[in-house]
């Protein structure tokens, strides 16, 4: 389907990703101003306002935005593709995405809104997975809502233990992992 969002838009929600990650980095959420998030990305408040009711919303934006930008980095065979292969990929993503910005994970671990972007991360992993499991088996009797709930909050949890644990592995110990419990566990419970 094709993006129709104006090009200013486009570079605006750009600036902002870019402005608003640099300072995750540098400082929780809650110490993140919009003043200060808008000078970072060169835009007007006005214009932030113009798109968000605040920096909470923005930051359901943002969340919901590097989950799109994940996907956009899957191949199009695994996004519409095997649910256990989909699945893999995106724990991977997500594991990359953490070593490459430890301070920013850091400072969300701190911070009071650790728990909506579990919330969001969550939602937004089970939806795609709901849709892979229904689409891949649209006869089964199973619960497919249990299924992707199971796996999205398994996912998180684990890289949450990761982080929490201070616990370093490599992507392929990752993936190993993670594709060890999801061959057996999830076709399992699919299939029967």
């Amino acid at each position: 389907m094709e993006d129709k969002t104006d090009l200013r838009i486009k570079k605006t929600y750009y600036s902002l990703r870019v402005a608003f990650t640099e300072l995750l980095e540098e400082k929780r959420f809650e110490d993140i101003t919009v003043g200060e998030l808008c000078e970072r990305a060169m835009i007007r408040r006005t214009t932030f306002y113009k798109h968000f009711a605040d920096k909470y919303e923005y930051f359901t934006f943002y969340i919901k935005e590097l989950r799109d930008l994940f996907e956009s980095q899957l191949s199009p065979d695994i996004a519409s593709g095997k649910t256990e292969i989909y699945f893999t990929t995106m724990g991977l993503e997500l594991f990359r995405f953490m070593n490459q910005h430890e301070r920013l994970v850091r400072h969300i671990m701190e911070s009071n809104m650790l728990n909506v972007l579990i919330d969001l991360l969550h939602e937004l992993i089970e939806h795609d997975l709901l849709i892979l499991i229904r689409g891949e088996h649209k006869k089964t009797d199973n619960k497919p809502e249990f299924i992707a709930a199971f796996y999205a909050g398994g996912l998180l949890s684990s890289l949450r233990w990761y982080i929490e644990n201070g616990v370093k592995v490599s992507e392929d110990e990752f993936v190993k992992a993670v594709e060890m419990l999801v061959k057996t566990s999830l076709s399992d419970a699919i299939f029967e």
